[in-house]
């Protein structure tokens, strides 16, 4: 019967946490839309982190180059370390290693991935060549150069390599394995809108009618007039920046409404509010949490008597920019009504 050692058993370990994490993320990407905002939330990477970790956890499993394995688990886990704690620093809600398992970046660097490097500091195997190098300083120093001493110590570096039915077994298993889940990853992607979530393309909403507009709370209030929309989460660090530049274009605004209003409407999951409260110049309103949004925030809408005539995604526009949209709409609704004014009459006289 084999026996394992404790390096063994937690390299075993972590090959089965790898894979665990794998399929959670593989279920994620099929079930649900990614932001693909940066490297982090871009489709392609995370299907490579997807391959990777399948294709780590087998190697870690089936003790195949078991120093060489190690080494690669060392770097990987301490990889992993820099990335949690950097998510960590800059209050990441999940640490994004389990797919819609959310768990605190601080939960895994303590609980996981900075134990499994000690861990595997503390069960290191020993170096690959130190087997050769010891056989060979010590019959060097004896004056001893045969041919038997050559075949002993080819013999003592030949030890640690796995054989060859299991590493064929391992080869092909690996290859097959990532060979079918990088085709159904890639060509199988979430639908954009179900009745559990729904992904939202504000660049698609300019010249229609807000298509979330019953969603928001305060809908009654948007749909006369002017409104400038600000579309937030609680915890966007671009969010923060935008909202006070919102809060003092809704103060230079005051007693002037008839150009436009401003308000934020917090997209879900909700948290604490950077806001200071309602006023009578800035709404505060709320996207019903009825199901999951996907929306890279902050977005900024214009929209008058309900229907969007501008956006602006990732950057909070000035004054004097929404002045300008709104004169510019003004001139292309002057230019369509006199363009009707000229047209109607040709048209009625035909028909």
């Amino acid at each position: 019967m084999r026996r394992f050692s404790a390096g063994d058993i937690l390299l075993k370990a972590l090959g089965l946490l790898l894979l665990t994490a794998a399929v959670l993320k593989g279920h994620e990407l099929l079930t649900a839309p990614v932001a693909n905002k940066d490297l982090w939330s871009w489709r392609p990477f995370l299907i490579f982190q997807v391959e990777f970790e399948l294709g780590l956890g087998i190697w870690l499993l089936s003790g195949v180059f078991k120093r060489l394995v190690w080494l690669t688990a060392v770097t990987c886990f301490g990889l992993f370390c820099c990335i949690t704690l950097c998510k960590g620093l800059t209050g990441a809600a999940s640490c994004g290693c389990f797919g819609r398992v959310h768990v605190n970046p601080w939960i895994t660097l303590t609980a996981i991935d900075l134990p499994a490097v000690i861990s595997l500091s503390l069960f290191r195997p020993v170096c690959l060549l130190a087997p050769l190098l010891s056989f060979l300083r010590s019959r060097l120093s004896a004056g001893i150069r045969d041919r038997a001493s050559i075949r002993h110590a080819v013999a003592e570096f030949a030890k640690p390599l796995p054989s060859l039915p299991r590493f064929t077994a391992t080869a092909v298993l690996c290859v097959a394995i990532l060979g079918l889940t990088a085709p159904i990853l890639a060509l199988n992607k979430p639908a954009v809108v179900t009745s559990t979530y729904e992904v939202l393309e504000p660049e698609t909403w300019v010249g229609q009618e807000l298509p979330i507009l019953e969603y928001i709370d305060i809908a009654e209030r948007l749909t006369p007039g002017t409104w400038l929309l600000l579309f937030y989460h609680y915890d966007c660090p671009d969010c923060q920046k935008a909202i006070p530049q919102y809060e003092q274009m809704a103060r230079d605004l005051s007693g002037n409404e008839d150009f436009f209003r401003v308000a934020s409407v917090e997209v879900p999951p909700y948290g604490p509010s950077p806001l200071r409260g309602d006023s009578g110049y800035y709404a505060l309103g709320r996207l019903a949490d009825v199901k999951d949004w996907f929306v890279t925030t902050p977005v900024t809408c214009l929209i008058a008597a309900g229907r969007v005539r501008a956006v602006w995604q990732d950057k909070a526009p000035d004054l004097g920019a929404v002045l300008a949209e709104i004169a510019e709409c003004e001139r292309r609704t002057a230019k369509s009504l006199d363009l009707r004014i000229y047209i109607d009459p040709v048209r009625n006289a035909l028909y």
